[in-house]
């Protein structure tokens, strides 16, 4: 709490007399965050332009050059493209872990989610990637009331993670299912959503660590991947007082599963909950 305002011959301050040293201190760090969040939105946003134009001047450049046959030149527009394509990924990666970086913040509206055609509109534009992705969220669920731009930015990067870590040919599922769990004599409604990939694993020394923000662990440095898509999920999940585990081992592929509680109005008909209790 901000002490008394006083005026001293013109100035002004403020009198933290009867203020503790801890209130003081977390004063003087919620200021810090304040003026770093304010400056690194803007940064972010300063960031994004020049690099639009940058890919603007690249694709006007490759036009221009279509008809030579140079393959080093078509190879160094390539690893231009691929550049470009991760610093604008690391961007916009960053541009979201601060927006959603306090729990209490972006708390956002409840909205009703037809949940399989969210996750249908995941799916990727074309190519291998289109064909190996499943839907398989019951088409019979009904809609949910939920956090809709939140759930959407947790499925998009745990999908994108999912694809990008298991080649090849090998399927990344998606699964969903509304379960009651009993806590005591309370209970609640929990969505539990399942992406599932074939892909390299995640060794056990690891999993504490990749919900950090720029952890890259062995496969992710393989991939190029930049940390920061987990540390996105888990900070929304801590927003929408979620969880999100994983389950993985070296060659045996990844699951993550997000739990996210729903209001007592969100039950998707009694008969299509699961009752869970504690220890089951």
């Amino acid at each position: 709490m901000a002490g008394t305002i006083y005026t001293d011959g013109g100035r002004t301050g403020t009198d933290t007399s009867g203020i503790s040293e801890a209130d003081l201190l977390r004063q003087e760090i919620e200021r810090y965050r304040s003026v770093f969040e304010s400056a690194s939105m803007i940064v972010g946003h300063e960031l994004v332009k020049p690099l639009t134009s940058i890919s603007g001047y690249v694709e006007l450049l490759e036009d221009r050059f279509a008809a030579f046959t140079d393959s080093d030149a078509k190879r160094y527009f390539i690893r231009l493209r691929e550049s470009i394509g991760q610093l604008e990924e690391l961007v916009e990666s960053f541009v979201q872990l601060l927006r959603f970086n306090r729990v209490g913040d972006q708390a956002g509206v409840l909205q009703s989610v037809d949940l399989r055609a969210l996750v249908e509109k995941l799916r990727p534009g074309d190519g291998r990637d289109r064909s190996r992705f499943r839907n398989a969220v019951d088409p019979a669920m009904p809609p949910l009331l939920l956090r809709r731009k939140h759930i959407e930015v947790v499925l998009d990067n745990l999908i994108s993670n999912a694809l990008k870590h298991s080649g090849g040919d090998a399927p990344v599922t998606v699964d969903a299912e509304v379960i009651r769990e009993r806590r005591g004599n309370a209970a609640e409604n929990v969505l539990i959503v399942n992406v599932t990939d074939a892909g390299v694993g995640i060794p056990e020394s690891e999993i504490e660590e990749i919900f950090n923000p720029f952890y890259r662990g062995s496969s992710e440095k393989r991939s190029g991947g930049l940390g920061l898509g987990l540390a996105l999920v888990k900070n929304i999940m801590d927003i929408m007082g979620g969880e999100v585990r994983v389950s993985s081992a070296p060659g045996a592929g990844t699951k993550v599963t997000i739990g996210v509680p729903l209001s007592g109005d969100d039950r998707p008909g009694g008969s299509r909950s699961k009752e869970h209790r504690d220890g089951s």
